[in-house]
C-alpha cells in the first residue's frame, strides 16, 4: 500500500445522506489545505444541497431507479469516474463503498477509505470489499466485515448532527408559517428502488394519505419526499429548501415516515421516530433499545396504535429527554475521527490495528 503523495481528495456521494455525511470533513480538509472534490450522481436533492453549502464537486451521472437500470449504467459511470480521478490524481478516496469507487481506486491503486452502515448489501459488497483498504462502521453494525474493520462509537448521522456540529434555528417556526412553539409533525416517503427495498412491503397512494389524515386530524404536519407526490399531498409539502430539513426535524414533535437515515437523524437530534419500514439496520436497532425509535414494517395496526399513541402525548419532547441523553452519551464526534484518520494516514491505520479504541478520544 503506498503513501499518499498529495493532498487531493476525492469524496464520492450517491444519495443526500452522503454528503450530509461527508461536508463538515470536505470543509475541515480544505481548511488544513486539502483539495477537496466531491463526485456526485444527480439524485434527489443532492446537486442543490452542493449548491446550497458551496461544495466543489463533479456531477458523475443521473440516478438511475432499479437494480436493472442501475447495472446497465454501471459501465458509463466507472468510465465517467475514472475518468475524473486520472485527471484530478487523488491521494485517497473516501466513500460509502460505492461500486465504481471502489474499482477505480483499485485499478488506480488509490488508497480508498469506506465508512458503511448498511447490512442488507451483502451481494455488492462481494464487489467492493475486496476492493478496500479500510471498513469503517458504527458498534452498532451488526456484520464482520473482516481485516482493517474498525468501529466508533456513534452513528453516521453524528458526523452532521454531533452537537458541536450543528445547533438547530428556532426560526424555523417562522419560516414553516408556524406560531412559535407551535407542534408538528414530519413526514418523509422515498422511492422504494433501492436494491435493498425489493420484496419490501411499503404503503401505496391510499395509505399514505390515511397516514396523512390521521396526523392532519390533530397536528400540523409537513412532508418530505424522494420523488414527486400528487396532487392530493400539495397542500402539506415542505415549502423550504432542502438544507433546511434537518432544522425542522429539530423542532419537530415526531417524526413519521419510510426514510431510515432521516430515523436515525430524528433520534440524535432527540425527536422520536416512527419508521416506516422493513428494514432493520443496526443503527436503528439501537436507537430502539434506547426507546428513541419505534419500528414497523408498514402501516400497521400497531403502527396506528404508536402514532395515535404520540400524537395525545402531551409536551412529548420533555418526555423524550433523559432517553436521549442516554442515547448520545459517549457517542463520538464523527467528523473529528475521519479528519484525524485521513490527515495522518497511513500512521492512522496502525494506529486503530494497535488500539481499536483509539476512537474514543474524539467525543
Amino acid at each position: 500500500m503506498r503513501a499518499p503523495r498529495s493532498r487531493h481528495i476525492l469524496i464520492d456521494v450517491g444519495h443526500p445522506a452522503d454528503l450530509h455525511r461527508f461536508r463538515h470533513l470536505t470543509t475541515a480538509l480544505r481548511a488544513k489545505g486539502w483539495n477537496c472534490l466531491i463526485v456526485a450522481k444527480d439524485k434527489d436533492v443532492l446537486l442543490p444541497l452542493l449548491r446550497a453549502f458551496e461544495l466543489p464537486y463533479t456531477v458523475l451521472a443521473a440516478n438511475k431507479g432499479g437494480v436493472v437500470s442501475k447495472l446497465l449504467n454501471l459501465p458509463a459511470a466507472l468510465c465517467r469516474f475514472y475518468r475524473v480521478a486520472r485527471r484530478f490524481r487523488p491521494a485517497m478516496a473516501v466513500s460509502s463503498a460505492s461500486l465504481h469507487c471502489s474499482w477505480i481506486c483499485a485499478l488506480l491503486r488509490i488508497p480508498h477509505l469506506a465508512f458503511i452502515d448498511t447490512e442488507p448489501r451483502k451481494l455488492v459488497d462481494a464487489f467492493t470489499l475486496p476492493f478496500l483498504q479500510v471498513r469503517i462502521t458504527p458498534f452498532s453494525y451488526r456484520r464482520d466485515l473482516g481485516a482493517d474493520h474498525f468501529r466508533y462509537a456513534g452513528n453516521h448521522e453524528l458526523a452532521y448532527l454531533y452537537p458541536r456540529r450543528f445547533r438547530p434555528d428556532p426560526a424555523i417556526h417562522k419560516e414553516l408559517g408556524l406560531a412559535v412553539d407551535e407542534p408538528f409533525v414530519l413526514v418523509r416517503f422515498v422511492a422504494w428502488k433501492a436494491s435493498h427495498d425489493i420484496g419490501l412491503p411499503h404503503m401505496n397512494e391510499a395509505k399514505r394519505l390515511e397516514l396523512i389524515r390521521l396526523i392532519a386530524a390533530r397536528k400540523r404536519l409537513f412532508i418530505t419526499s424522494e420523488t414527486p407526490l400528487p396532487e392530493p399531498f400539495g397542500p402539506w409539502l415542505f415549502p423550504l429548501p432542502p438544507e433546511r430539513i434537518h432544522h425542522a426535524l429539530a423542532f419537530a414533535d415526531f417524526y413519521i415516515g419510510e426514510g431510515i437515515t432521516m430515523a436515525s437523524e430524528a433520534a440524535v437530534l432527540g425527536t422520536p421516530a416512527v419508521l416506516l419500514n422493513g428494514l432493520r439496520m443496526g443503527y436503528c436497532l439501537e436507537a430502539e433499545e434506547k426507546n428513541m425509535l419505534f419500528s414497523f414494517p408498514t402501516l400497521t395496526a400497531e403502527a396506528r396504535n404508536k402514532i395515535g399513541e404520540l400524537l395525545e402525548m402531551p409536551d412529548i419532547r420533555a418526555a423524550f429527554t433523559a432517553k436521549h441523553q442516554a442515547f448520545l452519551a459517549g457517542k463520538i464526534d464523527v467528523t473529528a475521527f475521519m479528519t484525524w484518520f485521513i490527515e495522518t494516514y497511513p500512521e492512522s491505520l496502525a494506529r486503530m490495528r494497535e488500539d481499536p479504541g483509539y476512537t474514543e478520544r474524539f467525543v
